[in-house]
């Protein structure tokens, strides 16, 4: 350590600043003796040391502090920082290396997923919320009919071309033809396959019943639990029931259910129905001719309840009679006229 002769001679002369005071002190008491040209031995033991005041004092000593604490707090952080990067590094591994090992979620619990291609594929739900059917087109050109509080669940586009749908309620569907694609829908554990038809299912939440009518082609309804497994081919007419409850499966004809509904029906009730619309529910359920000018009919009405275990006869004896009309038996049917 050393200070140059021009510190030496302002320290002696009392120029010297705080810091420089020191600087010089610091030098005089690391050597053993002094230059020639300064103090001798004995002069320099008998100079008294430089005292700083207070003020002096403080400044120095919160600069020192100053400059010590900022280097401490730097040291820290980079410490705190280099922590938290290497935290960063683990947790990305371990993330990288959790998603190269989890398998593939069922199509219900993903929104979005990714093939072996990395192609991203979208899950679509529609829900009919209104009081109608609402129709949807699919990505393969297909349609569905959704009934009200139906939901119906897909994948866009269609994961390596399986045209897969699940329902949730009451859907009708008309397939595209693509033999080399069949067409499934599956609901509530039933799968429904086609390749080129229309069909309706309903598989209710809360109902024991699922549905299948098959309206025109074919299609395979199969249940592959090993419980109740089941495999049926449908034909054009036809209608498959599973009970979920007792595990019965059961295919009828549709046309035969709907004359078992017709027969089940006790009595027609309309409420202000004008005399056209109730002829013609007539026609349809005792299936005979009434012939009518429309005319005659356009400004009456009728309110009440016809039994249907009557004769046709009766039934328009007394429409007939009420509204002042003439009813005559003809050899095709009845004419009604004023």
């Amino acid at each position: 350590m050393s200070v140059s002769e021009q510190l030496l001679d302002k320290y002696f002369k009392g120029q010297c600043s705080p810091e420089e005071k020191l600087l010089v002190l610091n030098y005089l008491n690391a050597i053993e003796d002094l230059p020639d040209h300064l103090l001798s031995k004995a002069e320099w033991d008998e100079t008294s040391e430089a005292v700083l005041d207070e003020l002096k004092t403080e400044e120095i000593f919160s600069a020192v502090k100053k400059e010590t604490i900022a280097k401490t707090y730097r040291l820290k952080w980079m410490k705190i920082i280099s922590a938290a990067a290497i935290v960063l590094v683990v947790l990305t591994v371990g993330l990288l290396s959790l998603n190269q090992q989890t398998p593939g979620l069922s199509p219900g619990e993903n929104q979005v997923v990714r093939t072996e291609n990395s192609d991203i594929i979208n899950w679509k739900s529609v829900v009919n919320y209104t009081d109608h059917q609402q129709l949807i087109h699919l990505p393969d050109g297909s349609t569905v009919k959704i009934f009200p509080g139906a939901e119906l669940r897909y994948a866009i586009p269609f994961v390596k071309n399986k045209r897969e749908v699940y329902l949730n309620g009451k859907s009708f569907f008309e397939v595209s033809k693509d033999k080399d694609h069949p067409f499934v829908v599956y609901a509530k554990g039933i799968s429904t396959t086609a390749l080129g038809t229309s069909f309706t299912v309903t598989a209710l939440k809360n109902s024991r019943f699922i549905k299948v009518q098959l309206h025109t082609g074919k299609v395979l309804v199969k249940k592959t639990d090993s419980i109740s497994a089941f495999s049926k081919l449908l034909l054009p007419g036809k209608e498959l029931v599973y009970n979920s409850r007792i595990n019965k499966v059961s295919v009828s004809d549709t046309r035969v259910l709907q004359v078992k509904e017709e027969n089940k029906l006790k009595e027609l009730n309309f409420q202000q129905a004008s005399l056209v619309e109730v002829f013609d529910q007539l026609e349809k359920h005792y299936k005979v001719d009434i012939t009518y000018d429309r005319a005659d009919l356009a400004e009456m009405s009728f309110t009440g309840s016809l039994k249907l275990t009557q004769s046709i006869d009766t039934i328009l004896e007394e429409i007939a009679e009420l509204n002042k009309l003439n009813q005559i038996k003809t050899t095709d049917g009845y004419l009604i006229k004023k």
